[in-house]
């Protein structure tokens, strides 16, 4: 498969469709197994919102003995900065087969930096 090939194969799956709704998925899922974790983690609900996802790459990978897979991997931005990525992994038929998510070892910066600016630009508006 070519490049050209994997991106119309992709267009045809919906590939980047879903990975953005398996995105969202996994952090409702997040939300609904340890919702103090996930909140824990973006200093709140509210911070949930400024979330923004960005298609970043189509891999073909053949794995030697074992199955080919397409990788569509999305960054993850909090307010315009990078903080994490993630990634869901396709079979050559267009299921889903794995999907896995990164956040950037300076989340807890990212956020709590965010966080202040948010809460600078609230003040100033009221």
């Amino acid at each position: 498969m070519n490049t050209e090939q994997l991106v119309e194969w992709a267009r045809a799956h919906r590939i980047a469709e879903r990975t953005e709704a398996g995105f969202r998925n996994y952090m409702d899922n997040w939300k609904k197994d340890d919702r103090g974790d996930l909140f824990g983690t973006f200093r709140g609900k509210s911070n949930l919102k400024l979330l923004r996802t960005e298609l970043h790459s189509l891999q073909l990978t053949h794995v030697i003995g074992y199955s080919d897979f397409v990788y569509c991997n999305i960054n993850i931005y909090y307010l315009g900065q990078d903080i994490g990525h993630y990634r869901m992994v396709f079979t050559l038929e267009g299921e889903p087969a794995d999907d896995v998510i990164h956040f950037d070892k300076y989340l807890d910066n990212a956020i709590r930096e965010g966080t202040v600016k948010v809460e600078i630009v609230l003040k100033a508006i009221q």
